[in-house]
């Protein structure tokens, strides 16, 4: 199995819990992703990915398209 890269960002627009779930559901269909974090009471999350298979850019931009601002942490 390919090493995956964990990526913790802070995300701005999370409302509540039901948007949180929505980014979760939006970014387990993207092929790649192997495990997701959101916590909209800290307005932060983690993604963990493949990156032979999707980019921190193309996380970001999935994201983004949702409304939603994302800043990478570390």
């Amino acid at each position: 199995m390919p090493a995956t890269q964990r990526i913790l960002f802070a995300i701005r627009g999370l409302e509540c819990a039901s948007c949180a779930i929505d980014v979760g559901r939006a970014l387990r269909r993207i092929p790649g992703i192997a495990e997701i974090n959101i916590n909209y009471m800290i307005n932060k999350g983690y993604v963990e990915f493949d990156p032979e298979r999707i980019s921190w850019d193309a996380v970001s931009k999935a994201l983004t398209d949702r409304g939603y601002m994302v800043v990478k942490t570390r």
